[in-house]
């Protein structure tokens, strides 16, 4: 006979309590099958046998040792445990699994996007702060997570949480698996710090109009509320930014005169960072001030000011408290005289020195010592170029040129070439006018002139100080090439289409030139190599057609060609 055991395992859980501000809500013991029917109970609860003869039908329970009373089985604590049947009938073994879980989860909170400082034991996250949780099950598995903020009931953990809040949280959170299981719960106290720090500048010795001397004094005060002030930057003006340390003073005696401004700001444990401060001010560190304007031509080269004949020297002075009195100054080794107008320098050519000074209502001044010599507070031109003369000109031809008597003859494609020099000041520029032309051509490099006939060329060279000097020369262009001349030693026998003459007679060639005179002819027959004319062509063959073609050309390489064309007799 088949015989069929079913074997049924029911767990009971009480647990009695009451959800309050910090307490952990009532979470009782109890079972739990998962997807795969596996049996998992909490592993204090006890065990009820039940058995039916089938799947789903009445089950009965059973009482150990054939007795009436009905007896619960409690499990030897957390793990697995296995009930076993032996079917000899079938020759099988099966074995049913209890899963009893007395452990409880483990969770753990993370806090992220946030810097962490701590001091003291007390905790402080900056701002962005993300707390995130999370939790495992060694058996059952994780039923739900909850947690409590700054003491307010339980709920359930769905998301990580923002703190965008400034202010102190306590944090509570634990998590209960399947059977009931409910893990110890876990508290973090911690500081949200959301606030940047606050500095503040003192400057002692501060004038009217944030006007400061060297000896006033500045420093920083940088105070932090909450998670504590780490670290204070300054810096002047478009400088690197330098740690401040608290309470130093800040050095500013090397920035030179003039308008300066102070930035700073501070930041905490938690990288909070404070919006940047400014303050401005004025360094006042010598008066009077002085300057010199130079009104008229002037030059600078490797340091040498060069000045013409027409510029004039102006000095200013000026005082940011109590006024300019007298400015005064010398030349060369001249005595200090007062300054009243723009003066000339001496109309001599070569270096001169000027030093000049202001005295202001107070008597304090930029001084030069007695014997002339110049210390930090003289505001001295410097060695200063008089210059007086232009430059230095030249010119020359590159191509055919041809000299005849005073006059230069060029072709259109000789080059003109100008050039100029100034020992002094330097060349600022050459410039040319053609044929009386008003208007000066900037001289850019080598240049033709196409046009037949006689010219005159004028150029001007500019030195760096507008010093000017001119020159001029003429020249006759020659684009003509010689007059040819062929001429035969007999008369034509007759007249056809081209003329007829003997075989005997001899060909002579000329050429004339009006300007530079003739350099060579060349001649070429019916299309054969070109050969110099040296003398007569002759030796002609009877009855035969010829095309001759003359080429002259003269001194400056001007060319005319001409051709002719006839036929030799038969004699």
């Amino acid at each position: 006979m088949h015989k069929t055991y079913t074997l049924c395992v029911v767990a009971f859980l009480m647990l009695a309590g009451q959800a309050r501000a910090q307490t952990p809500l009532n979470h009782p013991k109890k079972h739990y099958v998962d997807s795969l029917n596996r049996y998992y109970q909490q592993a204090e609860l006890p065990l009820y046998l039940h058995i039916s003869h089938t799947p789903d039908g009445k089950s009965t329970p059973l009482a150990p040792n054939d007795q009436p009373q009905i007896k619960p089985i409690y499990l030897d604590g957390h793990g697995k445990h296995t009930l076993k049947h032996v079917d000899g009938l079938h020759q099988t073994e099966d074995k049913f699994r209890i899963y009893a879980d007395g452990i409880a989860p483990i969770s753990t909170a993370s806090f992220l996007n946030a810097t962490r400082y701590n001091v003291a034991g007390k905790q402080y996250y900056g701002q962005n702060l993300l707390l995130n949780l999370s939790t495992k099950d060694e058996m059952s598995g994780i039923e739900s997570l909850y947690q409590s903020l700054n003491g307010e009931a339980y709920t359930r953990y769905l998301q990580p949480v923002r703190f965008d809040k400034e202010g102190t949280y306590t944090h509570r959170f634990y998590a209960v698996d399947n059977v009931g299981n409910v893990e110890t719960v876990k508290s973090y106290d911690f500081v949200v710090d959301n606030t940047p720090p606050a500095t503040y500048h003192h400057i002692i010795g501060i004038s009217e109009a944030s006007i400061i001397s060297t000896s006033t004094k500045i420093y920083l005060t940088p105070t932090d509320s909450l998670s504590g002030l780490a670290r204070t930057f300054y810096r002047m003006n478009n400088e690197p930014e330098k740690n401040y340390t608290a309470r130093n003073l800040i050095p500013f005696s090397y920035l030179p005169d003039g308008d300066h401004t102070l930035t700073y700001y501070s930041i905490d444990n938690v990288e909070n960072k404070e919006k940047e401060k400014t303050v401005s001010f004025y360094l006042d560190k010598t008066s009077p001030i002085m300057s010199a304007d130079i009104l008229g031509d002037r030059f600078i080269v490797d340091g040498k000011v060069y000045f013409s004949g027409r510029t004039k020297l102006k000095l200013t002075a000026v005082d940011n408290k109590s006024g300019i009195k007298e400015i005064r100054y010398a030349i060369d080794n001249q005595e200090y005289v007062a300054y009243s107008d723009p003066f000339y320098l001496p109309s001599q050519s070569g270096l001169h020195i000027i030093r000049y000074y202001a005295l202001d209502q107070m008597g304090n001044q930029g001084v030069g010592n007695t014997d002339q010599t110049v210390d930090e507070f003289l505001h001295n031109v410097g060695q200063v170029y008089v210059d007086l003369t232009g430059p230095v000109l030249n010119y020359q031809y590159g191509g055919a040129i041809f000299q005849k008597g005073d006059t230069m003859y060029v072709s259109s494609q000789s080059r003109v070439q100008l050039s100029a020099f100034d020992p002094e000041s330097g060349l600022q520029k050459i410039t040319y006018s053609l044929d009386g032309a008003q208007e000066e051509t900037p001289y850019q490099g080598v240049f033709t002139i196409p046009q037949e006939g006689a010219h005159k060329i004028e150029f001007y060279g500019y030195d760096n100080v507008n010093n000017r000097n001119v020159r001029n020369f003429s020249l006759m262009v020659d684009n003509k090439g010689p007059e040819i001349y062929p001429s035969f030693s007999n008369s034509p026998t007759r007249k056809e289409d081209v003329p007829v003459y003997p075989s005997y007679a001899t060909l002579f060639l000329a050429a004339t030139d009006m300007h530079t005179g003739l350099e060579q002819i060349y001649y070429q027959i019916s299309g054969e190599a070109e050969y110099p004319y040296t003398g007569m062509i002759r030796g002609f063959k009877k009855n035969k057609v010829y095309n001759i073609k003359i080429r002259a050309v003269d001194l400056l390489g001007n060319q005319s060609e001409r051709t002719i064309n006839f036929k030799t007799d038969k004699y």
